[in-house]
């Protein structure tokens, strides 16, 4: 499939899902993830959404540099993550433009509450699968999903599919591994 139409399908995927998951890593190592209400995506392979400066996102963000958020559309059989730098920023008219019905609830101070910053993922890697839009591992070669890297101001595609060592069997090297 041509890299324009995975970046097509990720961005239909992305523009159906509300909320996605917000992936950190913290000191030990261990994941942590929790639901985000993100703002639209750029142009630019860009997502910005509010949290509190004293969450344990922002402390993983700042520590790290890097966030990944993680769609999930049930109804496709689809999922997109967007894996990258992140940055933790204060700008208030950065806020304002993503501010949306829900961050009132979530914070009742507004974006002008010091506590309330903005997290930015500039995607670096896009991992993919759709099985409405055919976006699928061929099974015999074992499961995995498309990826696509940013190369400068483009994309180039690649896959989770362990490479296998010249000279072993792929098929029984995909079968014993595991799954995407």
């Amino acid at each position: 499939m041509q890299t324009e139409k995975l970046l097509q399908i990720a961005r239909e995927i992305i523009a159906g899902v509300p909320a996605c998951l917000a992936i950190t890593v913290d000191s030990h190592g261990d994941a942590n993830a929790r639901v985000v209400n993100p703002a639209p995506l750029s142009d630019i392979w860009t997502v910005r959404f509010a949290t509190d400066r004293r969450s344990r996102k922002v402390a993983e963000i700042e520590r790290s540099g890097r966030l990944t958020l993680a769609y999930q559309n049930d109804a496709d059989k689809a999922y997109v993550s967007l894996i990258g730098r992140a940055a933790v920023g204060e700008d208030i008219a950065a806020k304002l433009a993503g501010w949306g019905p829900l961050a009132s609830k979530w914070f009742p101070g507004g974006p002008t509450d010091p506590n309330v910053v903005h997290v930015e993922l500039f995607a670096e890697r896009i991992e993919l699968w759709s099985v409405a839009k055919e976006v699928v591992p061929d099974p015999v070669r074992g499961l995995w999903a498309a990826v696509l890297i940013r190369d400068g101001a483009g994309w180039i595609q690649s896959t989770t599919l362990p490479q296998v060592p010249a000279g072993e069997d792929s098929h029984a090297t995909c079968q014993s591994g595991g799954a995407a």
